[in-house]
């Protein structure tokens, strides 16, 4: 994840890299399991009967995905501490440097975003909501500075400007309430920091949250065990709905915010000249859009409007044509079309990517951006993901009487990660977005020092780590 600050060297936290021993054994798999790949081409190219393979060949696509791609190990449940630590350092000879630092106030996720229902049931009597799981429950927040310590509520509760806590004689926090002045946070809650800096003066904002979590797929057909919750009222390819039922559901607000945009969140100055205008571009005709119909063209001709094949479709094919790339640039990121162009991506490229696709066939998409670690909880980095939202088909509502609006999900997708509508407590959720005007909450989002400064005088590093924990109750599941 990275971002531009006005006027700031923003040191963000090193990207997720594989290790040179993890990327030799992955060469190395890849080479014995060649085989199995050219036997099931030479099938296609040398037996005349070439339609009656195609049923034979979706059943073994998984199969082969699976031996390309090493598997990861997940908790099933996890309870442990977090540690955020922002240091700004102001560097210049003599100079006071002046400066806010906008943190999100994470949210208590569920298997419906932020929602407390999933589905609404017909009954005689009228609806019946079918509750969310909680995926994420942050117990607690708190900011330690200057030797005090500030308990952050997380029940919707805010603190204006007005009343904000002191620090010493230089320092302020307060939590406003969600909107478009100099004092709060135009993309939803956050923590505010207002500071000064006198010259060679460094400072450091620690925040704790005591988090539980839970992972939860929204996929009925893959390889994710029965332990793992949500297999029972999850979507497949088989009771998905088509493009065309997505205004039908949500009121068609999620068509409407998210899936009518083909371009979204702009960018400016020379990161955005560098590396494209619109973070999400469906409208690019020398990338996206010919992807997207290559893709498309490579799914059966009766299952082409199939919203969940053509999503899933794109994800295997961002895993199968787009590394992860362990140099990408630092000074801004590629946009979709320009990460399709280079064939290369990191997280947030690749979700850009992935999401420039489905915003060609109007499939609702946005961004997810928190912390990612792994199985041990030793290494954190900053990390971003997808989300998409895919409509069960009329019969499948009908058939489990669901009221035909709320018959939808909104799943998670890391393609770098080879998460497919899969969420894991080893991802910490710290913002999902809601809808602005063409994405410009991203942006405000990722822009979160602002003030006052000699140019190229404050420097900002960022670090994630476990302070307590992890506890994994229900023990772990293996995926790959």
């Amino acid at each position: 994840m990275r971002g531009a600050t006005t006027g700031a060297r923003d040191g963000l936290s090193p990207k997720m890299r594989r290790s040179q021993a993890k990327m030799k054994r992955r060469k190395k798999g890849k080479k014995k399991n060649i085989v199995l790949v050219i036997a099931v081409a030479c099938v296609f190219m040398f037996t005349p009967a070439q339609e009656h393979l195609m049923g034979f060949w979706h059943e073994v696509q998984d199969e082969i995905m699976k031996k390309l791609f090493r598997s990861f190990e997940y908790p099933i449940e996890v309870e442990y501490t977090l540690e955020q630590n922002i240091e700004v350092v102001n560097a210049a000879s003599g100079s006071v440097a002046k400066f806010t630092q906008h943190v999100s106030l994470p949210p208590q996720r569920t298997s419906a975003q932020t929602f407390d229902t999933h589905f609404e049931y017909q009954t005689g009597a009228g609806k019946d909501p079918m509750s969310s799981m909680p995926l994420q429950e942050v117990r607690s927040m708190t900011a330690y500075l200057g030797g005090q310590e500030v308990e952050v509520p997380l029940d919707g509760s805010s603190r204006s400007k007005a009343d904000a806590i002191e620090i010493g004689s230089d320092d302020i926090l307060y939590w406003p309430a969600q909107g478009s002045g100099d004092d709060s946070c135009s993309f939803g809650p956050c923590l505010r920091w207002e500071s000064t800096l006198q010259s060679g003066e460094t400072k450091i904002l620690r925040i704790e949250y005591e988090i539980w979590g839970r992972s939860f797929t929204w996929w009925s057909t893959g390889d994710i065990p029965s332990k793992v919750p949500g297999k029972s009222f999850a979507i497949s390819e088989s009771n998905s709905g088509t493009f065309s039922d997505i205004d039908e559901r949500g009121g068609g607000t999620y068509a409407l915010n998210f899936g009518n945009h083909a371009k979204w969140n702009a960018r400016s100055g020379i990161a955005a000249q560098k590396y494209g205008v619109w973070a999400i571009d469906g409208t690019d005709n020398s990338q996206v859009i010919p992807t997207a119909n290559a893709i498309r063209a490579s799914i059966d001709s009766n299952k082409q409007d199939n919203v969940f094949t053509f999503a899933k479709a794109t994800f295997d094919w961002l895993r199968e044509n787009v590394p992860y790339d362990v140099n990408a640039p630092v000074d801004g990121s590629r946009n979709g079309p320009m990460c399709l162009a280079d064939a290369l991506g990191d997280c947030d490229e690749q979700s850009s990517a992935f999401m420039s696709i489905l915003r060609t066939k109007k499939v609702p998409t946005w961004y997810e951006f928190g912390a990612l670690t792994g199985i041990t909880y030793e290494v954190w980095e900053s990390h971003a993901w997808a989300n998409v939202m895919i409509p069960y088909n009329d019969d499948w509502c009908e058939d489990n009487q669901v009221l035909l609006d709320s018959c939808f999900i909104m799943a998670s997708v890391d393609v770098v990660n080879s998460k497919w509508l899969l969420h894991t407590p080893t991802a910490f959720t710290n913002y999902i977005e809601i809808p602005s005007n063409q994405g410009s909450h991203i942006n405000d989002y990722y822009l979160s020092l602002s003030g006052h400064w000699t140019p190229n005088a404050l420097s900002r590093n960022v670090h994630w780590a476990t302070v307590s924990g992890p506890s994994m109750p229900s023990g772990t599941f293996t995926v790959g």
